[in-house]
């Protein structure tokens, strides 16, 4: 049963890495419970963009916000997405 609960993990899993300024959403924890989205209808469900400042460990990394400039560290790479501005969208 271990074994095949790692199989359908694995699955669909997708290893993310980032390199130095990547800009990168945070997920928002605020509105999450068992997974599942329970914040207001529209509030928003990621924060950003943040710079990535270093990779601290294969899991954790350093971040900046673009804006604010304020410093967060560390972030798991789970609550990471790469970045995309509508400008980068042919």
């Amino acid at each position: 049963s271990h074994q095949k609960q790692a199989d359908q993990y694995n699955q669909y899993h997708r290893s993310l890495q980032f390199e130095p300024d990547d800009l990168v959403w945070i997920t928002a924890l605020s509105g999450i419970a068992m997974g599942k989205w329970r914040g207001k209808k529209l509030s928003a469900r990621r924060e950003g963009p943040y710079r990535v400042m270093e990779r601290l460990s294969s899991l954790t990394y350093s971040l900046i916000h673009t804006i604010t400039g304020q410093q967060l560290s560390p972030i798991h790479v789970n609550r990471l997405e790469r970045y995309y501005s509508f400008n980068s969208i042919d």
